[in-house]
């Protein structure tokens, strides 16, 4: 029996309980991302030596029961810290000092007991829905001529691919989107916790840091991976009760939505209706200023991250991008004229409030994954105009911070996965695991691309 491709509550069980040693159960991810290519060019590091002295560490603890994801492998975004590591912010011109602590969300899923294996690729500053650098262009499981999304597409694929059953990233604002853009790319799950959208002027670190978000094959590992991230009991899904659901396919940032999108759309909203749920055609009211917030957070983030590294090096497109959020940042037009989050929240929060919707359901992409290609070699105006709608649905709310996840319930007519997005307001965190386990047992999608193997 192979330990990769394993649940985690399945691995963390079967460690608790005694029945298999954390060592050998990462001893065998460590195998499966050594002996298969599906994960090359995804992975900047590995911890082969690390990751099973660590593993060894949780095998020799009596009270294992007291660790809710003992021995589960990680993969950890490449831009968090680890101890020991220097964080690479998605390329070769970015890579900080060794970091001498833990990433806090590293710290709490390392202290459930799970251990982090490997290192996934990122774009760089975690600014783009699309992964590569360096001639590194990692392929989707699915379609090898899609690429893995962004920003934290090197974790996506490595979660997609049974390197590891859970993987956590970047979220928050002027991140693409966070985990949900690369996990839609990827057919996999992701969660981005609600967050409250903390002022620029006064705390740049705070609102540059955003939060972390969770990625696995299943909604029970997800929602392990977030109970270890919040210190919380694991959360077994439930019967949410009868929902009243929002449905739309309207882009809330400007993208051409395909009719794979909304025909995936239409049969997820037809097995929430199959389950008891009310459903309705609505789209959300984010205000007017959407599209100037979301462009405002996009470029000071850019700025802000490159002063950690400093411009030298950097991919032209985020020379270009961080040279106009000087600007936007040093004018004052971001949590100004253009808006900011929390306002656009106001608008969202308000239109659930008034129109008693208890989510809100959308594609996770407008369309197919991006090509697999070299975004990081294009021009500022190539990514705009090509690459940036592949965050349409994902990256407003990252921007307001509330609670999304993305799930997979299907296969497109193109052989890519097909995926929806759960919205809802404060928190309905608990709901919103509940209803993606119930879709995932209605539409029974995939758990891993077709052509995956574990002989």
């Amino acid at each position: 029996m192979s330990w990769s491709g394993t649940t985690a509550q399945q691995i963390a069980k079967a460690v608790r309980r005694g029945d298999a040693d954390a060592a050998f159960v990462v001893d065998h991810h460590l195998q499966r991302i050594e002996d298969h290519r599906e994960t090359e060019g995804a992975l900047t590091g590995v911890r082969k030596i690390e990751s099973l002295a660590e593993a060894a560490a949780v095998d020799d603890i009596d009270n294992r029961d007291s660790l809710p994801a003992a021995g589960v492998p990680v993969a950890v975004c490449e831009q968090l810290p680890v101890t020991g590591h220097a964080p690479r912010l998605g390329s070769n011109a970015a890579v900080l000092p060794i970091a001498d602590t833990d990433h806090q969300a590293v710290q709490r899923i390392r202290g459930a007991g799970a251990v982090v294996v490997a290192f996934g690729r990122s774009s760089e500053l975690g600014l783009w829905p699309a992964t590569d650098d360096d001639g590194n262009v990692p392929a989707n499981p699915w379609r090898p001529d899609r690429g893995v999304g962004g920003p934290s597409g090197g974790t996506a694929l490595a979660v997609a691919t049974g390197a590891a059953p859970i993987g956590i990233g970047p979220d928050g604002p002027g991140s693409a989107g966070g985990v949900r853009t690369a996990a839609a790319a990827c057919g996999i799950i992701a969660f981005s916790p609600e967050h409250v959208p903390a002022d620029i002027t006064i705390d740049p670190e705070h609102w540059l840091g955003g939060s972390v978000g969770v990625m696995a094959t299943t909604v029970e590992d997800a929602a392990l991976a977030y109970a270890a991230l919040t210190h919380r009991a694991p959360r077994g899904t439930g019967d949410p009760g009868r929902l009243r659901i929002a449905a739309t396919n309207v882009a809330p940032l400007p993208a051409r939505v395909d009719e794979d999108a909304t025909k995936w759309l239409l049969k997820a909203v037809r097995a929430l209706t199959d389950l008891g749920h009310d459903t309705f055609r609505s789209k959300p009211r984010f205000g007017a200023r959407l599209t100037p917030a979301s462009s405002g957070a996009w470029t000071c983030a850019a700025y802000l991250r490159s002063l950690k590294c400093g411009p030298d090096g950097l991919q032209r497109r985020t020379k270009r991008l961080a040279a106009v959020g000087e600007r936007t940042y040093l004018r004052g037009l971001f949590g100004g004229v253009l808006g900011d989050g929390n306002r656009v929240r106001r608008h969202v929060e308000d239109w659930f409030d008034l129109e008693d919707f208890d989510l809100l359901i959308t594609p996770g992409l407008p369309g197919p994954p991006p090509a697999a290609k070299e975004w990081s070699t294009e021009t500022l105006r190539s990514n705009v105009t090509h690459l940036a709608g592949s965050a349409a649905f994902t990256a407003p709310f990252g921007l307001t911070g509330l609670p999304a996840l993305v799930v997979p319930v299907g296969m497109r007519s193109d052989g890519a996965p097909a995926t929806v997005q759960l919205v809802g307001p404060p928190g309905s965190t608990g709901r919103l695991f509940d209803v993606a386990a119930q879709l995932i047992a209605k539409l029974r999608p995939r758990r891993y691309a077709p052509g995956l193997s574990w002989d």
